[in-house]
Formats: structure tokens, sequence, C-alpha cells
């Protein structure tokens, strides 16, 4: 976020090299919270819950709400309030499913993967009665089981006909299950955990993580869809590309703003200024110095015509219509990064993307001048 809100303000300057006047609002200040507060949720729901996710719903949400702010609020003029509202459902229909089949479609072949490595054979419980050939005070186990629960040198000892005492047995058969004991109390501790990662909801259990992790992302659409209302209230003379240079000197003191609330809230944990100056995350300039400034310059461009496309199409429809984006990002990572894997789920990429494609020429078709 840092190097995209640095990169915003350098280069909103370079308007002025297509004859924009230099002016500056206050209320560019207000979008610049609200675009980067957006984007640390973004971030945050990015990491618990995955891209794919994470995009689909900001950019549903971001729909929605740019919509209701548009026509709700400030009375834009649309051919046909039916028509529109049925592009937007078509837009976010295919927002929804270009995330779901963006998807890894191997995250439940990879868990039994992971399953076979470790050597776990799953089994219910019932498959286990009073009269089976489990005795774990014994250990005489059935052969399959045997080597599910014991580790070779210890199948070997007990394979042994007639080696060592009745003593040594006894002693190896206390061994090994004081550490079957000491594994069922650390799974116990690992259920405690799960239990604690497990929040209940209207009577539901919702895994914390994920649920956070859309909420991130739902605030994300919800900020992403107001960022440039601040816009709609700022003197006219302030807006349209004019208010590019406004918006990226917001975004960096929102930034900068950031940076020194979390320097407080680090020192106050620590009770030591240099140990909250090296709590603080680091910027690892020398890996990400190239693809974040890059990554910042490509979204500098974007916001410049998605300020453009607000102020001429109005927010319910301009800021609709950029949320296309998602429909960039997939193509690239199809070709360039294989990301979405087998034909199947191409196909049906590219059906949830026309989808998305025939509610933007709904919604380019409902402005009204």
């Amino acid at each position: 976020q840092t190097y995209k809100s640095a990169m915003c303000f350098l280069t909103s300057w370079l308007v002025l090299l297509l004859g924009a006047d230099f002016v500056f609002t206050p209320w560019g200040i207000i979008s610049g919270i609200l675009w980067v507060s957006g984007g640390v949720g973004g971030i945050y729901g990015i990491r618990n819950v995955g891209l794919a996710i994470s995009v689909g719903t900001w950019s549903s949400i971001t729909v929605l709400v740019s919509f209701a702010w548009g026509i709700f609020v400030f009375g834009e003029q649309v051919k046909s309030k039916t028509a529109t509202i049925f592009g937007i459902l078509m837009m976010i229909l295919g927002f929804i499913g270009m995330a779901y089949f963006s998807l890894p479609s191997d995250s439940s072949s990879s868990v039994e993967g992971e399953g076979a490595r470790v050597g776990v054979v799953p089994f219910e419980q019932d498959d286990v009665d009073s009269n089976s050939n489990l005795n774990p005070t014994s250990l005489e186990f059935s052969g399959d089981l045997t080597e599910t629960l014991l580790d070779k040198d210890e199948r070997d000892s007990f394979e042994q006909d007639g080696d060592g005492d009745g003593d040594e047995e006894h002693e190896t058969s206390s061994e090994t299950l004081s550490r079957m004991e000491s594994d069922e109390h650390d799974n116990d501790h690992d259920n405690g955990n799960a239990d604690e990662a497990i929040i209940h909801l209207w009577g539901m259990k919702c895994d914390k993580k994920i649920l956070f992790g859309i909420l991130g992302a739902a605030l994300d659409g919800i900020l992403g869809g107001s960022n440039l209302i601040p816009m709609k209230l700022a003197p006219s003379i302030d807006r349209g590309i004019d208010y590019v240079i406004s918006f990226g000197i917001g975004a960096a003191i929102a930034t900068i703003a950031g940076w020194i609330l979390l320097f407080c809230i680090k020192t106050y944990q620590t009770n030591s200024l240099q140990k909250g100056h090296q709590a603080l995350p680091s910027m690892y300039l020398r890996q990400l110095i190239k693809p974040g400034v890059l990554s910042g310059l490509l979204w500098s461009i974007g916001n410049t015509f998605q300020i453009l496309c607000v102020t001429y199409l109005g927010e319910s429809i301009g800021m609709s219509i950029v949320q296309s984006q998602m429909i960039v990002s997939g193509v690239i990572g199809i070709i360039y990064f294989g990301e979405i894997r087998g034909l199947g789920n191409i196909v049906s990429w590219v059906f949830s993307a026309l989808v998305t494609f025939v509610g933007i020429v709904f919604l380019s078709h409902e402005h009204k001048q």
C-alpha cells in the first residue's frame, strides 16, 4: 500500500503536462483516507481468504455501493432503472463466477496428499468396536494399523520372536504408550486452538480467519466504491482531471498518518520508542522496489482514467464499469501465469467474463447525459 501511495503522489503531478491546472481541495484528503483504508482491508482479505475470493467480494460490493451513491444519493439520471439494475446484477454474477473458477481446484486433493505423505490412515470410529483387535494397553494391533501408529524401529522390536526379556518388552510398551498419550495431549491442544479459531454467528459456526478476511475485502469494496464521493462534493473547478493532484496528496497524507498511528501502537505495546520502531514492518526495498513502483505506476494511470470515467459517466455507471479490471487480471492470470488450470475452469471463467461484459454494455447504454 505504501508503494502504491508513493507512486500515486509522484505521478499525480504529471497531469500538469496534460494541461490540468494546479488546484487543491481538502476533499482529496478524504478520498485518500478512504482509498488507503480500503486498500489495507483488501490486503488483509487477500492474506486470509486468497486473491480470487477477495477480488470477487470487493468488486461486487463496489458496484453495489457506487450504484447506491449515484442513483439514490446524487440522483444521477439513467434511461431505465430496471435495465440498469439488470446490468448491475449481470456484472455481480460475472464477478462471482470469475472469482469461483479462479480458485485452485486441487485444494482438497492437496489435503489428502498431505495425509498420505505423513502416513495418516483415515477411519471412522464405528470401524473400531469393543471387540476389535485394537488393545492400547497390550499394543496388540492389526497389521495395517500397527504400521500406521508405530515407527519402523518399534515395529521391528515387536516383530522379533523371543528377542529380549519381558521387562524390556514392557518398557518398550510403556515408552510407546507414553508417546501416544503425549501425542493425544498435543492433539487435544491443537483441537483447543481450532475451537478458538471458530466463532458462532447467528447459530452457525464460522472460521474466524475466513470471516475476517471476507470482512476485510468487503470493507475495501465499501470504501473503494465511496472514495470518489468527495470529488462529487468538491467545487466543480476541482473535479475531473484537476482532482488527480488532490487525490495524490490525500493518499500521501493518509499513508503517512497510517505509519505514524502504527508506530504509536507499537511503541505503546513495547513501552519503547526504539523497540516500537524495530517492530514496524519492513519495506523490503531490495525485493519490492521494482514491482512496487511498477504496480503503483500502473494503478496511478488507471486511477486517472477512473476519475475521468466517474466525472463523465457518473458514480453509478462509471465506477461500476471500472470494475471490469477483473477481466483483465483474469486474462493475464490465464495466459501469462497459468493460474487457472483445466479446460472446464477456463471455459467457465470465460463465460463468466462474457456475462460481466454484457452487464457493462447494458450500463453503458443506460447512461443519460
